[in-house]
């Protein structure tokens, strides 16, 4: 009996120098993505040294892998997002009632335990032709 306590002892004190062996040693199954939405041009006219870029406020973002929603988030007022994802690449795009569907890039790919920034670019459509 108390040579099979022992046993059971040895093996949770292994199972458990693993795990924290394991997240010392960066094996962290998510990552965090954040940046910035930004859509342009913001007037039909660019001037050369004024900014031609404003945040895109209250933009959706969706996050899909496989085909599958696997993150989704939402601007804040300075075009702003947060996220915490599981390492991948995902497939981006729109989900607001301005028309763009398509962000520039259109996936990104994050790896484990990464803190990665990315600025995704909105066509406002300011200068197609009507």
């Amino acid at each position: 009996m108390v040579a099979r306590l022992s046993a059971c002892a040895v093996l949770a004190a292994t199972v458990a120098v693993n795990a924290a062996a394991g997240t010392a040693a960066g094996t962290n199954r998510t990552a965090q993505l954040s940046g910035f939405v930004l859509s342009a041009p913001a007037e039909p006219i660019c001037m050369p040294r004024v900014p031609c870029l404003r945040p895109a406020a209250g933009t959706g973002l969706v996050f899909t892998r496989g085909g599958i929603v696997r993150a989704r988030t939402t601007t804040g007022k300075d075009g702003s997002y947060k996220l915490i994802v599981v390492p991948g690449t995902y497939a981006v795009r729109v989900t607001d009632s301005s028309g763009v569907r398509r962000p520039t890039p259109a996936a990104v790919t994050i790896s484990a335990g990464q803190v990665k920034r990315v600025t995704f670019y909105l066509d406002s459509g300011i200068r197609r032709a009507q």
